[in-house]
C-alpha cells in the first residue's frame, strides 16, 4: 500500500483544523456580527450622524450587551494567557493609580472612564469574539469599510470645497465627524489605514483590491489637504519604515518607485501645501504661530516635568500649566504627554505594552511562515494583518510627535487584533501537531515558538 506524501498528510491535519475552527466560527457567529457592527458604529459614530441611532443610544446598548456577553465567555473558558495580559495589566494599573492620585481628579477620572474604560473594551471584544481567520477578516474588514467610509466623504469633501475652509493661512480639508473633525486628526486617521493598505493588498481579491485602492485614494487626498505637517512627517517616516522592512531586491524596487513617483506628485500639487510642508524645516507660516506655541509647549512641559517628576494625573497637564504658566494648551506631543502625567513609570508601562504587541506579532509572522498551510489563503491574510499591526502601531508613534494619543483607541485597537491573531495562530498549530504526531495536546498549553510540530 502507497503512503501518501507528507504535504498531503499536512494537508489532512490544516483541513481537520480549520474544520474545528469552522464549527467554533458557527457557535460566536452572531457575537462576531455584532463585533463588526460596533467597530462600525463607533469609527463611522452613526449615533451623530443617524439620530434614531443616537436616540436610542445605539452604540452604548450594544457595547453594553457585547460586555456582558464577553465577560461571561471569558470567564466560563480555560485558556492559557497571551503573552499581553501583563503589560496590559501593567499599562492599566498605572493608568489607574495616576487617576487616583491626581492634580485634577475630575479631569482624569473623565479622561479615564471614558477614553481607557471604555475605548480598552475594543481589545476585549476582540479577545472573546475574534479567535478565526474568518471572524478576524469580518472585524478588519468592518474597520476598512467605516475608512473607506470616511475616505470617500473626504474625497468628495475636497472636491465639490466643502469640506475645505481657511485654516493657518491655508486651505485645509476638515473632518465629517466629531472624532475627525480637525485635520490633524483626519490625516492621523489615513495614516493609520496605509499599513492595512499596503499589507493586505496583495493577499487580497480583486473586488477587495478595488475597494483597498479607492480606499488609498481617499487617503492620499485627506494626508495632503488637510495641510497637517504631522501627516507630512509621519507619512515620510511610514514610507521609510517600509522600505527598511523589505529584503533584499524589494528594497531597490521600493527605492525607484519612489523616486519616480515623488517628483510627479509633487509637480501637481499646489505651491500652499508644498509651502506648507517646508514649513516643517523653516518654521516659517503662512498664518498664526504655531510653530512656536508648540516650542512654548515643549518647554513648558520640561518646566512641569521638572516641578512633579512623579507624575500629575492622567490628562492633567492643561491644569497644571495653566496654573504654573497661565498657558492651557495640552502637550500636542505623546511622549511628553506620558512623561508628565504618568511620570518615567508610565513611559515604561506603556513602552512595555507596545514593546509586547510587536514582539508577540513577530512571533505570529514566525509561526505562520514555517507552518506546512503557508500558502493557504487564511495564513497569508494572517501573516499580512499581523505585520499591519506592527507597522499601525509605528504609524501612530510617528503620529505621537505632534499629537496627544496616549488615551486614544489606537493601541486597544492593536491589542486586540494581536490577541486574535496569536489564539488564531495556536489554534492553528495545535491542531496540527495533534494530527501530524499523533498526541493530544493538553488543554491550556502552550506551545513553544520552538517547539517542532514534525
Amino acid at each position: 500500500m502507497t503512503m501518501p506524501p507528507a504535504n498531503n498528510y499536512r494537508g489532512a491535519a490544516i483541513k481537520s483544523g480549520n474544520s474545528a475552527l469552522n464549527h467554533h466560527a458557527k457557535e460566536s457567529r452572531f457575537l462576531v456580527i455584532c463585533t463588526c457592527v460596533f467597530v462600525f458604529a463607533w469609527y463611522l459614530q452613526l449615533g451623530h450622524r443617524v439620530s434614531i441611532l443616537g436616540a436610542i443610544r445605539f452604540e452604548f446598548l450594544l457595547g453594553t450587551f457585547l460586555i456582558v456577553c464577553a465577560v461571561i465567555r471569558l470567564l466560563n473558558e480555560r485558556l492559557s494567557p497571551t503573552p499581553l495580559k501583563k503589560p496590559i495589566c501593567f499599562f492599566f494599573g498605572v493608568l489607574a493609580f495616576y487617576t487616583i492620585f491626581s492634580y485634577d481628579h475630575s479631569q482624569s477620572w473623565t479622561v479615564f472612564y471614558e477614553r481607557v474604560v471604555k475605548f480598552s473594551m475594543l481589545a476585549l471584544f476582540f479577545a472573546a469574539f475574534i479567535r478565526t481567520p474568518w471572524a478576524l477578516k469580518m472585524a478588519v474588514g468592518a474597520f476598512l469599510l467605516a475608512m473607506l467610509k470616511l475616505g470617500q466623504e473626504g474625497f468628495v469633501g475636497w472636491l465639490s470645497g466643502s469640506m475645505v475652509w481657511m485654516n493657518q493661512g491655508i486651505p485645509r480639508l476638515h473632518g465629517s465627524t466629531g472624532l475627525y473633525a480637525h485635520p490633524n486628526s483626519f490625516s492621523g486617521m489615513a495614516v493609520g489605514c496605509l499599513p492595512f493598505i499596503y499589507y493586505l493588498f496583495p493577499v487580497a481579491n480583486k473586488l477587495q483590491k478595488l475597494a483597498l485602492a479607492g480606499l488609498l485614494v481617499g487617503c492620499t487626498i485627506i494626508i495632503v489637504f488637510t495641510g497637517s505637517r504631522t501627516g507630512y512627517v509621519a507619512t515620510g517616516l511610514l514610507i521609510a519604515y517600509f522600505w527598511w522592512e523589505k529584503k533584499g531586491t524589494g528594497k531597490l524596487k521600493l527605492l525607484a518607485i519612489l523616486m519616480v513617483a515623488a517628483p510627479i506628485a509633487i509637480s501637481f500639487l499646489p505651491p500652499e501645501y508644498i509651502t506648507r510642508f517646508e514649513s516643517i524645516f523653516t518654521l516659517q507660516e503662512e498664518q498664526g504661530a504655531s510653530a512656536e506655541k508648540r516650542i512654548q509647549i515643549l518647554k513648558d512641559a520640561v518646566a512641569v516635568f521638572v516641578s512633579h517628576p512623579w507624575g500629575i494625573g492622567v490628562s492633567a497637564f492643561p491644569s497644571v500649566r495653566a496654573e504654573m504658566f497661565g498657558r492651557m494648551q495640552d502637550t500636542h506631543n505623546l511622549y511628553l504627554e506620558l512623561l508628565t502625567n504618568l511620570s518615567i513609570i508610565g513611559v515604561i508601562a506603556f513602552g512595555y505594552f507596545l514593546m509586547v504587541i510587536i514582539r508577540t506579532n513577530r512571533t505570529i509572522q514566525t509561526h505562520v511562515t514555517t507552518s506546512p498551510d503557508f500558502e493557504d489563503g487564511s495564513s497569508q491574510f494572517v501573516r499580512a494583518c499581523s505585520k499591519a499591526v506592527v507597522a499601525f502601531i509605528f504609524a501612530r508613534l510617528f503620529l505621537g510627535l505632534f499629537g496627544m494619543d496616549t488615551y486614544e483607541i489606537y493601541w486597544w485597537f492593536a491589542a486586540g487584533i494581536t490577541i486574535s491573531l496569536w489564539r488564531i495562530t495556536e489554534e492553528n498549530r495545535k491542531s496540527s501537531y495533534t494530527v501530524l504526531s499523533g498526541k493530544k495536546t493538553e488543554p491550556g498549553r502552550e506551545l513553544s515558538p520552538h517547539t517542532s510540530t514534525q
